[in-house]
């Protein structure tokens, strides 16, 4: 169970969640039970269950894909440059990146709360301004630990905002 809360970055499945979806893939021929010497059993994944899995992985990244072109197209529709970078860099990310996954999905949440938030006054909208400061601040920091001189580089070159 800590497998999966760790791949998928959002579910933390409890055994009342799992055991009804092991049952449903069961049934439907996706997995099947394997007894073990030891008297144990396990799960393994048959052919059509990993037929289904690549469908799905593909179906994913098709979604994606729509996602960031429809991003894309938003941003020229109401002339929102700063969108259309966005969607590049996601797009960018994600093709060369084993970590977008847990990181992305983390964006995606901080995405969603952003274009949740109400008007703000100026007193809260300089705290959120602040927060995102701090973020971006935070972040700097790792890029110059991970990679000292990719963070140098990446001074001269303009952000997003600056587009």
């Amino acid at each position: 169970m800590k497998a999966i809360e760790t791949e998928t970055g959002f579910w933390k499945p409890s055994a009342g969640s799992l055991y009804p979806l092991l049952s449903a893939m069961h049934e439907a021929g996706l997995i099947r039970e394997v007894d073990e010497p030891d008297g144990t059993s396990r799960w393994e994944v048959t052919a059509e269950g990993s037929d289904t899995y690549t469908q799905a992985e593909e179906t994913k990244r098709e979604l994606l894909d729509n996602m960031r072109r429809s991003l894309v197209v938003f941003a020229k529709v109401f002339d929102a440059q700063p969108l259309e970078s966005l969607a590049e860099l996601l797009t960018s990310w994600q093709d060369t990146r084993s970590d977008f996954h847990v990181l992305g999905t983390l964006l995606a949440e901080l995405q969603d709360v952003l274009w949740d938030l109400p008007p703000l006054p100026s007193d809260l909208e300089a705290q959120a301004q602040a927060i995102l400061r701090d973020a971006i601040a935070g972040f700097e920091r790792i890029r110059s630990a991970a990679d000292p001189e990719a963070a140098t580089q990446s001074e001269q070159a303009p952000s997003i905002a600056e587009h």
